[in-house]
């Protein structure tokens, strides 16, 4: 609750932070919801995290206060500044000044770069040019920063996934990232996880980058 009529809260000393939630964002009048959302859900489905999103425009401090309930108890925020929408700028700032932590997230085609503040130019940030590219950039932070908690069914199944990398690579050598994902089932941020962890041990590489190709270690 707001703690005079004419100002929210921030300090919500009630509020525990949700191990899976990440507070999201984006210009709801910029973008079609399910177009936009479909990376979203399917990075949350793949890493366990639930995607809050604010989905009404800010008209009163009651709805200002509900956002900043999100965005306390969130891990973390990404805020999509696409094309500057003022509902995105408003709940950033009010995320800066919690001193919760921020993502930015943008389509530099559909964004004037130079209109970016000095202050936002150090924060980490996902570009994205299609919603396939932001599920691929999503995919990257989340593995990051809130990768799946280890425990023994997660660990079982990520040396499942290990052992269809390899066989997947002796059978067909010189094979490339994207590849392994489709021929193991798996997002290519899975794939790159149970790759990375074979490598030098039953896999190795060459290459660089997109270019690079695996094979069963000699």
């Amino acid at each position: 609750m707001a703690s005079h009529d004419n100002f929210i809260d921030v300090s919500l000393p009630s509020l525990i932070k949700k191990p899976r939630q990440v507070f999201v964002a984006y210009s709801y009048r910029h973008y079609d919801k399910r177009d936009y959302r479909g990376s979203f859900l399917a990075v949350g489905k793949a890493f366990n995290i639930d995607f809050i999103f604010a989905d009404e425009k800010i008209t009163s401090l009651h709805i200002l206060q509900k956002i900043a309930n999100y965005i306390k108890e969130s891990q973390f925020g990404i805020y999509d500044i696409t094309a500057w929408n003022p509902n995105v700028t408003l709940e950033l700032g009010l995320a800066l000044g919690m001193g919760e932590r921020v993502f930015i997230s943008l389509n530099p085609d559909e964004t004037e770069l130079t209109d970016v503040p000095s202050d936002l130019k150090g924060v980490d940030r996902v570009q994205y040019k299609s919603f396939s590219s932001l599920q691929d950039e999503l995919e990257r932070l989340i593995s990051q920063v809130l990768p799946p908690p280890k425990d023994e069914e997660a660990e079982n199944f990520l040396s499942t996934l290990q052992d269809k990398v390899f066989a997947v690579v002796s059978k067909t050598p010189n094979i490339g990232i994207a590849a392994i994902s489709k021929a193991i089932g798996v997002n290519m941020e899975l794939a790159k996880i149970a790759v990375r962890n074979e490598l030098g041990v039953r896999l190795d590489s060459s290459g660089y980058t997109k270019g690079t190709k695996y094979f069963v270690k000699v």
